[in-house]
């Protein structure tokens, strides 16, 4: 086993502390409608350096700090950041603003002789007081110019906001809304109408000489996660087809290949079967078998699956789906007016979103595919394709509209508070009621997060060249309705001036960093690893 180093308390803490410090410096000057900027060193020394104005991107361009200890507390910041940004698209600065107020104050009360447990449990009361106060304060938003507001400060574009206010509110909260990189400079959108996945054809030997697709009226299609290596499989499929008199045939699964291809491949070239497409089935595993289950309700027919005991030797004619038309090119097929009874569609939309509901934290990953399914089901779905002069600035720009759609689904889906720190103050006054029914060090914990809650509105004043100072206490004699407006230097009332955030995204804010600053304050050793020695030739 390799040495290690040890430091403990105070030392260990304080550490801590400087290296979240450091990082947080890093992410505050992004915070607010007049965020700074930060540049970052490219990856070569003569590369010039980027510049960012995304906390969450700086976050994870920041490798590692020079103190190995402080470099802890930055790589807690800095995973705290990401969190954010990855489960609701907004909302980086915000948190790691409020956990550096956290640390500061709850660190000064350790310091006096406070139990950091016991803080900690005040601190966990008071984060499900103001959870709860910050939802009713929520109101709803529907329109497009709605939604726009709310992410203008996150693609920091107005244009590229109302397209995507616009996305999000045609194809709903759960629709699928595909971000992806355009050849050219100009950002723009289409829907799309069916399903659409971006996986292509099986062998380009089913298409006709000289075409590059496979586009088809009324097929029959045929739903498989089984891997099809063998005519045998196949046959069955092909005979239930011929004896009803259809031509046109689409079969889905993970592989067609061997005799299998040969066989559809025959079949057509006979004028046996008049078009064939062989796609190839989205996903792995369990998501995969789910797809193939929605599509098979989409076109009306059923999913052969391995896992459920299906065999290929027993599909019926009544087992293949069918639709409008359906197309195949070498990176993605499509479905148009698939004959699936609306009743089933509907069933399995509400199946999918209580999926989504019920998803645990620690698969959070699995959000986006799950919302893409919602979509595909509902026939919602559109893509944003996102231009820009150079590579850097394209991948920046589509990080950006990525977040702006999450923050944008965020909203239709759970409404949206006040924003510019405003309904974090407002929270004030409940924990200073939750306060007054504890003693101790837990009392301590709820004065902790309630001084830490005017540290966003603060921050966002300072950036702006503003004394911050005086406005959290006039932010609570004007009342809940009113932020500050640091671009025209004045209070106006948040709803109608559209000065607002996604509820979705202050809760999360809210227990990221209150989780992150609890971690840090509970840890009083650090252990790091000595790098080992090379060995000396001899």
């Amino acid at each position: 086993m390799s040495p290690r180093f040890v430091l403990g308390p105070p030392h260990s803490r304080r550490a801590l502390l400087r290296g979240m410090d450091q990082m947080i410096g890093l992410l505050t000057p992004t915070l607010g409608p007049a965020a700074r900027t930060v540049a970052v060193q490219g990856m070569s020394k003569t590369s010039a350096p980027e510049i960012l104005d995304s906390a969450a991107t700086i976050a994870r361009r920041t490798i590692q700090l020079e103190n190995p200890w402080e470099d802890m507390g930055g790589m807690i910041v800095r995973q705290m950041a990401w969190t954010v940004f990855e489960e609701v698209g907004d909302g980086a600065a915000t948190a790691a603003v409020l956990c550096q107020a956290i640390m500061h104050e709850a660190t000064r009360l350790i310091g006096a002789g406070g139990n950091a447990m016991i803080i900690k449990r005040g601190l966990e009361r008071a984060l499900a007081v103001v959870q709860d106060d910050l939802r009713r304060q929520t109101r709803t938003v529907e329109l497009a110019s709605e939604i726009a507001r709310v992410i203008i400060g996150t693609v920091r574009d107005q244009q590229i906001a109302d397209m995507v206010g616009e996305v999000t509110e045609a194809v709903g909260p759960d629709g699928a809304v595909l971000v992806e990189s355009s050849a050219g400079r100009i950002t723009d959108h289409e829907y799309i109408e069916g399903v659409r996945w971006n996986n292509g054809y099986h062998s380009y030997f089913l298409l006709k000489e000289g075409e590059d697709n496979i586009r088809m009226m009324h097929p029959r299609i045929f739903l498989t996660d089984h891997y099809l290596t063998s005519a045998e499989q196949l046959l069955p499929v092909v005979e239930a087809c011929v004896a009803a008199g259809e031509r046109n045939l689409m079969v889905i699964a993970p592989e067609v290949s061997g005799s299998a291809l040969a066989l559809l491949i025959l079949n057509r070239e006979k004028g046996v079967l008049e078009s064939v497409i062989a796609a190839k089935a989205p996903s792995l595993g369990k998501p995969r078998e789910n797809i193939l289950i929605d599509l098979a309700t989409i076109t009306g027919g059923r999913a052969i699956c391995n896992e459920r005991g299906d065999k290929l030797e027993e599909v019926i004619f009544e087992d293949l789906g069918t639709a409008r038309q359906a197309w195949v090119t070498s990176s993605t097929f499509g479905i148009l007016g698939g004959v699936g009874a609306k009743g089933a569609i509907r069933q399995r939309i509400t199946e999918v979103k209580a999926e989504l509901r019920a998803l645990p934290k620690d698969e959070e990953s699995d959000r986006p595919l799950l919302q893409e399914r919602i979509g595909k089901l509902a026939g919602a779905a559109a893509i944003i394709r996102v231009g820009a002069t150079t590579s850097s600035e394209q991948v920046e720009l589509k990080l950006r509209v990525e977040a702006a759609v999450t923050a944008a689904r965020a909203a239709l889906r759970d409404g949206v508070v006040i924003g510019g720190g405003a309904a974090l103050i407002a929270c004030i006054p409940a924990l200073e009621r939750l306060k007054a029914e504890l003693t101790g060090d837990e009392a301590f914990g709820v004065e902790v997060l309630a001084r830490a809650l005017s540290a966003p509105m603060r921050a966002i004043a300072r950036n702006a060249g503003l004394d911050p100072q005086p406005l959290s206490a006039q932010a609570r004699e004007r009342g809940e309705n009113w932020t500050y407006d640091v671009l025209a230097r004045e209070w106006v009332d948040g709803w109608e001036s559209g000065i607002v955030d996604p509820l979705q995204v202050m809760l999360t804010v809210l227990e990221t960093s209150v989780s992150a600053a609890m971690m840090a304050l509970t840890t009083d050793v650090l252990v790091r690893h000595k790098k080992p020695q090379m060995a000396k030739t001899p």
